[in-house]
């Protein structure tokens, strides 16, 4: 009842902040199911954009998120086809906003921008800034950005290593660039470096070692596998490099958009990911954009998937010095691919409705961590754009 309430003020405050201004808005809301095969995650996702102009100048933009997380996901024990133990029962609640103010001046469009997100155990606020210029007749547009993002995790959740709330905050600076190349293509490009520190595990997160207790006694000798926090380092560097290029092809009256992302970070985790989308107009009415994405990235340095025959001794409460460990099955060496089809329906010049629906298939790649823990998954999307 409690949540239902608050969700009821909070879109209540998004829809009022909104509308209230006489200027051109635009309203864009959504509903997300994401489905893990097996009875794994399920998550639920409303979201809500508004867009107003406040002044010749000014404008605003609101979001509003609200996620109902269900079901069961690994927390370190090694994986069993024939019971559950391995997976720990999940149910959680977040309800995030972003809120950003945008000026255009000549050239110039700054933009200030401040997010909340709040869950039973994690607070999240983000502020930033972001500049871009216009060039030549605005077919190109340099951007740069600041932002800093203060967070506060509950490390006393069960199996965690109960050192209370923590701090972990990330200062991240990003250039780019945007061009068009001519009247049916465009190319973008985008540099990120982030700097995160402090607690950067995740307490629900466990690795094994076993242990022999009573060595050496004819009876009571027996091998016990005990859990363990896991001990993520408290200073990372990342790096993105983000680049796309879209391309009009009059002979099929249809545009491709094409990416390339690549993350890395001192831990050596490596990412590349690949997404290719076709868009093309049927009819007057309807638009069909069949879409494809591959990622595939290495294992972080300090993944294991127990700390059986390694010599490190865990700690029950660690801070994040080495050594450094975790049986996180996101941190290994594994492949994702998705695909799937939007179809969007414009009902009227200002107004549409589309659906889609997406397959994710999760691999790894080490021979070494059991397939078990990488799930599969269908994701159905309804949303609707308005604009008056």
């Amino acid at each position: 009842m409690l949540t239902l309430l608050r969700s009821i003020i909070f879109f209540s405050l998004l829809s009022w902040s909104v509308f209230r201004s006489s200027g051109q808005e635009r309203l864009m809301a959504k509903y997300q199911l994401w489905d893990e095969d097996d009875d794994r995650i399920r998550v639920v996702s409303w979201y809500l954009k508004g867009e107003t102009d406040l002044s010749k100048e000014w404008s605003m933009e609101v979001v509003g998120l609200l996620d109902s997380i269900t079901g069961a996901t690994p927390y370190g024990r090694p994986a069993d086809s024939g019971s559950r133990e391995w997976l720990a029962e999940l149910e959680d609640e977040r309800v995030a906003g972003i809120v950003s103010f945008s000026r255009i001046a000549k050239q110039y469009e700054h933009t200030f921008e401040f997010g909340y997100s709040d869950e039973p155990d994690y607070l999240s606020k983000t502020y930033g800034y972001s500049i871009a210029r216009s060039l030549a007749e605005e077919t190109l547009v340099l951007q740069a950005g600041l932002s800093f993002q203060d967070d506060r995790v509950d490390s006393s959740v069960p199996g965690g290593p109960g050192l209370g709330i923590r701090s972990k905050t990330t200062p991240e600076l990003s250039i780019g660039a945007y061009r068009v190349l001519n009247p049916k293509t465009t190319l973008s490009l985008n540099l990120t470096w982030g700097f995160p520190k402090g607690y950067l595990s995740d307490p629900y997160k466990q690795i094994g070692l076993t242990e022999t207790l009573f060595p050496g006694h004819p009876t009571l000798e027996r091998e016990v596998f005990y859990m363990y926090p896991e001990n993520r380092p408290d200073e990372r560097r990342t790096f993105v490099l983000y680049t796309e290029a879209t391309r009009y092809l009059e002979g099929m009256q249809a545009s491709v958009e094409g990416s390339y992302r690549l993350f890395s970070d001192d831990a050596s985790l490596l990412g590349h990911t690949i997404e290719l989308k076709l868009l093309k107009r049927l009819g007057e009415k309807f638009v069909i954009q069949p879409n494809y994405r591959y990622y595939q990235q290495d294992s972080a340095e300090f993944y294991r998937t127990s700390l059986d025959g390694t010599s490190i001794t865990p700690l029950l409460q660690p801070r994040g010095k080495g050594p450094h460990y975790s049986s996180d099955y996101r941190l290994s060496e594994l492949i994702t691919q998705s695909y799937g089809i939007k179809l969007t329906y414009f009902h009227k010049e200002d107004f549409s409705v589309d659906f889609s629906v997406d397959r994710y298939v999760m691999r790894g790649r080490d021979g070494i961590t059991s397939q078990l823990f990488y799930p599969d998954a269908r994701v159905l999307t309804l949303g609707f754009q308005w604009e008056f």
